[in-house]
């Protein structure tokens, strides 16, 4: 890379250093490149303002310090710059960091996926073990952090840890104490939560508070210790919980009024020893000095976790630790839905043809055994001698009223009887006929209540018999399932669809890629200025995969013949490409369709694995309820046919039980039960 920098800097031996082009900034200054035969693998920090002369004697003293172990974990200042030999400090030199990311974007699961989409369980408890040796480091030589906070730790996709912006780390030179005046209120711990001025002497043990609540939410995912569901009626932000000692995952966090918010894990998921450091690190004891865990304790304790972790029997990108009888975060899934970690090379971690073998083993408990009352023909339970002849009486008064009925029938309309007032006392007498109980009423009401009651209890078993054993919520989740899976089909023939898609422009996608290394910083057109590309960054165009006509006309400072000289360095570059066949779909290409259609098949994956736990879980209880409530249903049904049967006496009235009353009236002695 050709220095941009006319005016070169000087180190503190005099060796001259040219800047190259800006990599980063931030409120105190600029990060760029570095082109000097004296120094390899550097970058700059330039500061904006002119320092203070405490300032310039603090890098002065962190450069003298600096040693291997120091530039290993951080970026910390190798050489200080200056504008002349010997003149006043304007910045520093410090090791080049590449292809980190700040750490919460490895513990927050929305980030980790799309940066890190490789990192499991395994990562994050490693993450955590390299930080805690990061800060041993640290305060191995006398330094203290003092800002600790997610944004001065940067991570790589080994899980290696490294500590940036360190000009603002606490240095003491035997008496002379440089402070650290800068903080983070919600990784600042609660003995000093308060002040606003960090104007102060900051410890180590402060710096393990930190580092103990960094570690809490890399193994956490994300989830900081103090932010729970606080039961008291004031707001709870998070500076007034630290401050409070409330630490939500403590095992005595109900003192606190405190508790886990909804869809997290807990502390069970480590093993006891990391659990206790937590526990230590947020106590009130804690606010003694050297009382918090140090960062040597962490890396035991961490070590032991990552020698004791277990894959998942369930999901392959699960691990856990070894002593939990399940996956954590399988339950956390479910419970969630969210997709906590994700796979490199697949959307789904079922086997639907497995799974629908599943389905297809459950057998159908099909309909309901028939049971009814009308199965069952039973003969009345018999009458008493007294009230059996009563109702044959009974029988005999309502063949004589219908006897009396058709004759005065017959009578009037012979125009016998004219006068309709003569009716009126046989109107009475068949009144009589008919509503006089006689001596059997009082057992028909008996046998009436019974078959009210019986035909009530039969109802009610019948109800339950049909709704808890029939096979309609078996019917119902199956159709379910069924659906899902046919979503399921769905999202993975789209996926296999655009997989084809991307084998076949393989070509196209490998010269995109190499297009996308060509960048226009290195494009040696003679009149593409330092200006000029800096306008056709501004266009969007970062490389030459982004050159086209159209866009470079969109650019008021290129003339056709810079538009063309461009266009033709495009071509160039398109010629110089080579494609082999041999390799495979670009690993960032098949990790962007996983990531696309991972999330959409997630949801449908887990209803469709609990579904098929519940369609057991039904069949089981379908089955349990009709051996359980069939003897019970059968006899209320017997129970009702058998009080229809006792009723029907008082209802039916058979030709030879009227001959046989006829035949008794007219010759009572020739009568015989």
């Amino acid at each position: 890379m050709a220095p941009v920098q006319i005016k070169p800097l000087y180190d503190s031996a005099g060796g001259r250093v040219l800047l190259t082009k800006r990599i980063g900034g931030g409120g105190e200054g600029d990060v760029y490149g570095v082109h000097s035969p004296l120094h390899h693998d550097v970058v700059a920090k330039i500061y904006h303002k002119p320092l203070s002369a405490e300032k310039q004697e603090k890098l002065l003293l962190m450069a003298r310090g600096c040693n291997d172990e120091l530039k290993a974990i951080s970026a910390w200042p190798t050489d200080v710059l200056s504008s002349r030999p010997g003149g006043p400090v304007v910045g520093f030199l410090m090791p080049k960091i590449e292809g980190c990311e700040p750490v919460h974007k490895v513990y927050g699961p929305t980030h980790r996926k799309e940066i890190f989409p490789n990192a499991d369980w395994r990562f994050l408890v490693r993450t955590a073990k390299n930080l805690a040796a990061a800060f041993y480091v640290i305060h191995k030589f006398g330094y203290v952090i003092g800002d600790v906070n997610e944004g001065n730790i940067l991570v790589s996709d080994k899980a290696c840890v490294r500590l940036i912006d360190c000009d603002s780390f606490q240095v003491r030179n035997n008496d002379r104490l440089f402070y650290c005046e800068v903080g983070v209120a919600q990784f600042t711990p609660p003995e000093i939560q308060k002040s606003k001025n960090f104007h102060m002497e900051r410890t180590p043990n402060h710096d393990n508070f930190g580092l103990a609540i960094l570690i809490f939410q890399l193994l956490f995912l994300g989830r900081h210790p103090y932010s729970g569901v606080y039961e008291g009626k004031e707001d709870m932000p998070l500076e007034k919980a630290i401050a409070g000692f409330r630490f939500a995952y403590s095992a005595k966090s109900r003192i606190k009024q405190i508790a886990p918010p909804p869809n997290s894990v807990g502390l069970a998921i480590v093993p006891g020893q990391v659990a206790g450091l937590f526990e230590d690190a947020f106590a009130e004891s804690g606010v003694g000095p050297g009382s918090r865990p140090v960062a040597g304790d962490w890396w035991d304790a961490l070590t032991l976790l990552e020698a004791r972790m277990r894959q998942c029997s369930a999901d392959s990108v699960h691990y856990h630790y070894s002593g939990l009888a399940q996956c954590p975060w399988c339950t956390l899934e479910e419970k969630s839905g969210l997709l906590l970690f994700l796979s490199t090379d697949r959307i789904s971690k079922i086997d639907l043809r497995r799974e629908w073998q599943k389905v297809e083993a459950i057998v159908q408990p099909g309909p309901l055994p028939r049971v009814s009352p009308d199965r069952y023909q039973l003969p009345p339970a018999p009458l008493p001698r007294g009230i059996e002849r009563a109702l044959d009486l009974r029988v005999l008064r309502q063949f004589a009223g219908v006897g009396v009925i058709a004759v005065c029938i017959v009578l009037t309309l012979g125009e016998v009887i004219t006068d309709f007032t003569l009716l009126l006392p046989v109107a009475l007498v068949i009144l009589v006929l008919f509503l006089y109980p006689g001596g059997a009423a009082a057992e028909m009401k008996r046998r009436r209540s019974g078959l009210r009651t019986a035909r009530h209890i039969w109802e009610l078993w019948y109800r339950k018999w049909t709704t808890e054993a029939g096979d309609v919520a078996f019917n119902k989740e199956l159709s379910h399932i069924r659906e899902l899976k046919l979503k399921y089909e769905s999202i993975d023939r789209e996926y296999r669809n655009e997989l084809v898609a991307l084998e076949k422009n393989k070509k196209d996608r490998q010269q995109q890629k190499f297009l996308e290394h060509c960048s226009v910083d290195d494009c040696p057109v003679p009149g593409l200025s330092a200006d000029r590309k800096r306008a056709l960054r501004a266009a969007g165009i970062l490389s030459a995969a982004d050159i086209t006509q159209k866009k470079l006309y969109g650019i008021p400072q290129f003339d056709n013949t810079l538009i063309n000289q461009v266009l033709a360095w495009r071509d160039r570059m398109e010629k110089n490409f080579l494609f082999n066949p041999k390799l495979g779909i670009d690993p960032s290409d098949l990790l962007s369709l996983v990531h696309k259609y991972q999330p959409m098949v997630k949801p449908v994956e887990r209803d469709l694995v609990q579904g098929i736990r519940k369609l057991r879980r039904v069949q089981d209880d379908i089955i349990k309820k009709r051996a359980l409530l069939q003897p019970t249903v059968e006899r209320r049904a017997k129970e009702l046919a058998q009080a229809e049967a006792d009723f029907a006496v008082f209802s039916r009235i058979p030709e030879e039980l009227v001959r046989r009353d006829i035949d008794w009236i007219l010759h009572p002695g020739s009568y015989r039960r």
